[in-house]
């Protein structure tokens, strides 16, 4: 409980914590209505993943040289693991989605936007963040906040339990926040000046799931 306390402080004074919310599904994988038709063998590609076209041999090789090139021999073990559950597992199409969603998760949870987060974050990460919105908006307080430039964007660690993949990704971001009261009063930040900041968010996904979406299972900042 203290933990949760204090976890819920520095989201109000720093407010640079990296969180959830709007495409997270859609650009890490989501079903959306729209998706390719599903092949012979009754699966469906993921969303965010290169589509193989005529030769689906080629593509997985292609997917297969990403996972030949990475230099970390644990990330190439996992990330071999992976596609031996998931073929369509795919290496960069997740690093592209985990680019794409930054800055639309952290304007959202500036906005308090709940809805938005409820569907792309576990039980535990939902409630820390419902907690930081709502003594947010008990102090009559509101955050306005962009993301300038993501100045690195990298897989930290990646693991496979069962058929459960985890990956963790480390975020490097210039951003520009201010917190401002009822008054419309800035109260903490400056519009004028940026902020360096260095989040890192957990993403999980069971690779045997016809849902193709991660959720986001765990944050924190460094």
């Amino acid at each position: 409980m203290g933990e949760g306390f204090q976890f819920i402080d520095i989201i109000l004074l720093a407010m640079v914590a990296g969180f959830i919310a709007l495409r997270l599904r859609s650009l890490l994988g989501r079903r959306t209505g729209e998706e390719p038709e599903h092949r012979p063998d009754g699966s469906a590609p993921h969303v965010g993943q290169p589509d193989v076209g005529d030769d689906p041999v080629a593509a997985r090789m292609d997917r297969e040289s990403v996972v030949r090139l990475e230099a970390n021999p644990a990330l190439r073990k996992a990330f071999r693991a992976m596609q031996k559950v998931d073929s369509y597992f795919d290496v960069d199409a997740f690093i592209d989605g985990a680019r794409s969603v930054y800055p639309m998760v952290l304007e959202a949870f500036w906005r308090g936007d709940r809805e938005e987060l409820r569907g792309l974050l576990n039980d535990d990460v939902y409630e820390d963040f419902n907690a930081a919105i709502t003594a947010r908006e008990e102090a009559s307080q509101t955050a306005q906040g962009r993301v300038l430039d993501l100045v690195d964007v990298r897989i930290e660690d990646a693991k496979l339990v069962g058929s459960v993949a985890e990956i963790t990704v480390a975020y490097k971001a210039e951003i520009v926040l201010v917190t401002m009261n009822d008054r419309d009063e800035v109260i903490e930040g400056n519009s004028s000046d940026t902020v360096m900041v260095n989040d890192v968010w957990t993403f999980e996904r069971d690779l045997k799931s016809s849902d193709p979406a991660w959720l986001l299972v765990a944050t924190r900042s460094e």
